[in-house]
Order: structure tokens, then C-alpha cells, then sequence
């Protein structure tokens, strides 16, 4: 897969799709979080919120969804899939909304909660000892054997342009809102979210759906991966595929992805301009951050007829209560937005001048995390 297999044409199109079938999830305000002469607003695009609790239902909508209206899938066809959790809850959910038989292979290292969610979609969920990517290899096998369509986690322009409605989504919110994105920060496992979102901001920004005297303004889209799983960091400062660094366990299962794909490497070197990694602690303690907002707090106490008017709709007020829930992945990318010495918050001044207001949105990818682990982590 190459750029030019992503039509950019297609990003309205998948995002009038996503939205009609589950609602745009909301943008919600997580309040400032540096001040060194100007203010650096943080606003969190709450996936978790989606049906399957990640960004990941999209992608997986947009491929069965586009498959189907062209006659590739038929009711009671089966398609297989290997996931880390997220997408395999995405892939089920899609499945079972289209009438399709879904397989998902997923390494018996997952956590119970993603296996048990995927099991709760009717899926034939199999278990295999190994990582991701075992498990990929075996879904590979699996459908050429059985000649059944495999859904990549997001190696494939249907995956990427359907997470790239998250962006579509939140930067038109910004826009009602009267405020223009700055920045915005995507955790990074295989590259789809972020791609698809740095993908969908430079298709509005030529778009000018943001335009300041006559002139575009842009978003900043970085991409944040756990220290100990940060090959597509150091592929991207090299500008060529590194070898993965064993360097210890990570909490963070959604983008625990230790082998960088090349043809990722090169979307993200085009639709992201910058990436970070964060530390086991730094992520921790954004969980506990996030869990014991009291912006979020507020928000969880208002009346269901003021969320509504905020965005919200009734099936994420049915899921309040995870308002303020966040898995590893989603952390990582809280994670560099709390660290002064990651995105380049002073250069984005400057950049803003004479406002005195950076804008940033965080994709808040997932709640889905081990209840004895957020326990843990939250006291």
C-alpha cells in the first residue's frame, strides 16, 4: 500500500457514514494545561465513547460498509481478522450489524476485558500463544486457506480512511466551537488513526475549511508510542525501518506494535509531522490524571438535556460513567500533551502570535483497559 491508494475524495463520503450510523462522538473541554506567558487549552474527541469504547469501530464500519455496497460481502459471509482487542471489537460489532460471520484471532496475552467484549459480538474468538503479530500470520493462513476476505488492523485505505473521520469530526466541532485546532495528538500503534487523521487535516486545511484574513491556518498532528514499543519513532527520526528494541512490558496493548510496517513509515512521514515516545510512568500517570479530572467530573454531573446540547447522544449518556476512562494507548498521547519538552508548545506560540491561546485536541482513543489494572493505577 502506497499513498496513492488513499483517495482523499472518499474522506466526506466515510465520515457521513460514520456518523450516521453511530453519532459523532463529543469534544469536550479538558481545561488548560500549561501557562508560560500564552495558555495551552487541551480538548479531548472522546472515542471512548464509541460503541466498542474505541476509535476502532470506524475503520472496521468503513471497510465492511464499502465492501458490501459492492457485492464483496453477502449476509452470512464470514471475514477474519487478528487484533490486539480494539479492532477485533470493531471488526465483531461490524460484522454482526451486517449479518457476516466474524473470526478473530487475538494472542492469549490480551487483556480479559478486549477478549470478553469480542465474545459478547458473536465472534469466533481463538486464542493463540504469541504477540500480534503470530496471531496475524495465523488469520492470513486462516483466510487463504479458507478463501475468506481478511481485514487488516490498518494496513489498508478503507481502514485509514475510516479512522480518519475522528479528525473530519473534531475539526468541524472546533470550528462550531469558534476555535482552531493548533495540534493534534493520535497514539500510535500500526500508524491507521494517526495517518487517517493527519490525512483527513491536510484534506480540510487545502479545503480551507479554517480560514484567518484569507489565509489557511494549520493543525500540528504529532504521533506518541510507548518508550518500550517505539520502533515507528525511531524509524521516522532515521527516516528508514529500525529492528525492534526489546526494552520490557508496556501497559499500553492498543499500540504494543513492535515491528514498524514500511509502507506505514512512509504515510507517516508524509501526514504526521512529528513523533514522541513516553514512559511507562508518564503514561500511568495520565491515566490517574484523566480519572481524577475535575473537568470531567463537571461534566459527568450536568443534566442529560445540557449534554445533549454539548454534543452528547443518548447512547453516550448511556456510558457516562467511562467519561473519564482511559486505557494505556489513549494515555500516551495525554501523556505528551502533559510534558513541556515534547510538542514544541513555545515554536506553536510564536507560530499563534499575537493570540495568546495554542488550541490542541487530544484523540482519547479507548477505555477498554483491565479494570485490576485502572484500579491499581487509580487507588
Amino acid at each position: 500500500m502506497n499513498i496513492t491508494d488513499l483517495n482523499p475524495n472518499e474522506i466526506p463520503l466515510a465520515s457521513t457514514l460514520i456518523e450516521n450510523v453511530h453519532g459523532k462522538t463529543p469534544l469536550v473541554s479538558y481545561g488548560k494545561i500549561h501557562s508560560d506567558g500564552y495558555n495551552v487549552n487541551l480538548y479531548v474527541k472522546m472515542d471512548t465513547l464509541n460503541p466498542g469504547g474505541s476509535f476502532k469501530d470506524r475503520g472496521s464500519l468503513y471497510f465492511v460498509a464499502k465492501a458490501v455496497g459492492r457485492g464483496k460481502l453477502r449476509r452470512r459471509d464470514t471475514i477474519v481478522t487478528a487484533s490486539a482487542g480494539n479492532h477485533a471489537k470493531g471488526v465483531a460489532k461490524a460484522a454482526r450489524d451486517y449479518g457476516l460471520n466474524s473470526v478473530i484471532f487475538m494472542s492469549d496475552q490480551t487483556p480479559r476485558t478486549k477478549i470478553q467484549g469480542t465474545k459478547r459480538l458473536e465472534a469466533d474468538v481463538r486464542l493463540i500463544d504469541g504477540d500480534y503479530h503470530e496471531a496475524a500470520k495465523q488469520a492470513e493462513e486462516f483466510s487463504r486457506e479458507k478463501r475468506i476476505t481478511y481485514i487488516p488492523a490498518y494496513e489498508h485505505p478503507d481502514i485509514i480512511l475510516g479512522q480518519s473521520t475522528v479528525v473530519t469530526e473534531a475539526i468541524g466541532q472546533a470550528f462550531s466551537e469558534n476555535f482552531h485546532p493548533d495540534f493534534i495528538v493520535f497514539p500510535f500503534g500500526g500508524g491507521g488513526l494517526a495517518n487517517g487523521g493527519g490525512l483527513a487535516a491536510k484534506y480540510w486545511q487545502d479545503h480551507f475549511l479554517f480560514t484567518k484574513d484569507g489565509s489557511r491556518e494549520k493543525t500540528h498532528t504529532y504521533g506518541v508510542q510507548s518508550e518500550n514499543f517505539n520502533t515507528m519513532v525511531r524509524s521516522f527520526q532515521s527516516g528508514r525501518i529500525e529492528e525492534y528494541q526489546e526494552r520490557g512490558l508496556t501497559i499500553a496493548d492498543g499500540i504494543k506494535v513492535p515491528h514498524a510496517s514500511e509502507s506505514m513509515l512512509q504515510l507517516t512521514r508524509f501526514f504526521i509531522e512529528d513523533m514522541f515516545d513516553v514512559t511507562e510512568e508518564e503514561i500511568r500517570t495520565a491515566i490517574k490524571k484523566v480519572y481524577e479530572s475535575e473537568m470531567i467530573a463537571r461534566i459527568k454531573q450536568l443534566s442529560p438535556e445540557k449534554l445533549l446540547e454539548l454534543g452528547f447522544r443518548s447512547n453516550h449518556i448511556q456510558g457516562l460513567d467511562k467519561l473519564n476512562i482511559i486505557e494505556g494507548a489513549a494515555a500516551a498521547a495525554f501523556a505528551c500533551a502533559f510534558s513541556k519538552d515534547k510538542i514544541p508548545y513555545e515554536q506553536l506560540a510564536k507560530e499563534v502570535h499575537p493570540r495568546k491561546e495554542i488550541n490542541g485536541i487530544i484523540i482519547a482513543s479507548g477505555n477498554n483497559i483491565d479494570q485490576g489494572l485502572l484500579e491499581e493505577i487509580v487507588g
